[in-house]
């Protein structure tokens, strides 16, 4: 549409008009705009990477059932929690909190502070536990064992012996330190000849 007015006001296609259109018709450009818009924001789907990783953090290792189980609670609590209304005062005054982003350089901006989050999702589980897998277990048991599971990368590896890794790891240091070069510079901690005649002067 921009292009289009441009043109509008300027008949004759001048060489600026047609600089300024090539700028505005860049791939680069065109995906920032994009990016920029509000139907294509990535804060939702960070934040939701984020709840992942309370769920299933890095530093734990969990195995296949146990690390699905816990993506779908994530889920679970997305879903009921992704769309927060911003919270408001007794007197129903919007509600903010004052941050530092470090793109900022020091400046302050504002975001406004959402609801508590509710778990309601929490109580559904219970009483289908309580309600229904207890009473008559055998569908959901079915259910499970019908999911597949991958092997794990480990096991499509023949694992060495113990000794063969210890080997190669103390002779891969030997090795090391035979090509490493000597500095040739005396320890700091031990004076040198010159320190030695310099102290019984």
């Amino acid at each position: 549409m921009y292009f289009t007015i441009l043109q509008f006001h300027d008949n004759t296609g001048s060489l600026a008009i047609h600089k300024v259109e090539k700028i505005l018709r860049n791939k680069r450009v065109l995906k920032d705009v994009e990016k920029l818009s509000h139907h294509y924001q990535t804060s939702s789907l960070e934040a939701f990477h984020s709840l992942m990783l309370r769920f299933t953090p890095k530093n734990v290792v969990f195995p296949f059932m146990g690390m699905l189980c816990r993506q779908y609670l994530a889920v679970f609590h997305h879903n009921e929690n992704a769309n927060r209304k911003q919270a408001t005062t007794s007197t129903g005054k919007a509600v903010y909190r004052v941050v530092f982003p470090r793109s900022k350089r020091g400046k302050s901006t504002a975001r406004p502070v959402k609801t508590d989050a509710t778990f309601k999702y929490v109580e559904d589980l219970l009483r289908l536990i309580f309600e229904e897998v207890v009473v008559d277990p055998s569908p959901f048991v079915e259910e499970l064992k019908a999911i597949p599971i991958p092997m794990s990368i480990a096991s499509q590896f023949e694992r060495p012996s113990r000794e063969e890794t210890i080997a190669r790891h103390v002779s891969r240091f030997s090795r090391e330190a035979v090509e490493s070069p000597h500095t040739g510079q005396p320890d700091q901690d031990t004076p040198s000849v010159s320190g030695l005649q310099h102290m019984k002067e």
